[in-house]
């Protein structure tokens, strides 16, 4: 496997989830273990879901989150197949919109 490559690959479906959002990225950053990326599907969101989002892509924040777009609502099991295929990780994490991890989740979980 590629050095360059991530270990962990974190799914994240959005459809119009901007209220907890900020919350949840920011509990994938907040992560012990850091060797991640994180898979943005947007699932055609009207909502500030993509303001949010695509905040993390410039700035202060690294470049670990990718952003995808899709032009009309998908079912959710499609959506995750379609994030799933620009995974680049050796694992593939979920995380809901409206979820938050502890600290060390993911250094766990790769530990196991």
């Amino acid at each position: 496997m590629n050095a360059c490559l991530p270990v962990v690959s974190v799914i994240m479906n959005c459809r119009n989830s901007s209220q907890f959002l900020r919350e949840a990225i920011d509990s994938v950053f907040n992560q012990t273990f850091t060797d991640w990326e994180i898979i943005f599907w947007d699932n055609a969101s009207s909502d500030a879901s993509p303001d949010i989002a695509q905040s993390y892509t410039k700035g202060e924040h690294d470049r670990r989150l990718r952003y995808f777009r899709a032009e009309e609502p998908t079912p959710l099991g499609a959506a995750r197949n379609l994030a799933i295929a620009e995974a680049r990780g050796r694992y593939i994490a979920f995380l809901d919109c409206d979820g938050l991890w502890l600290p060390e989740k993911l250094a766990d979980q790769v530990a196991l």
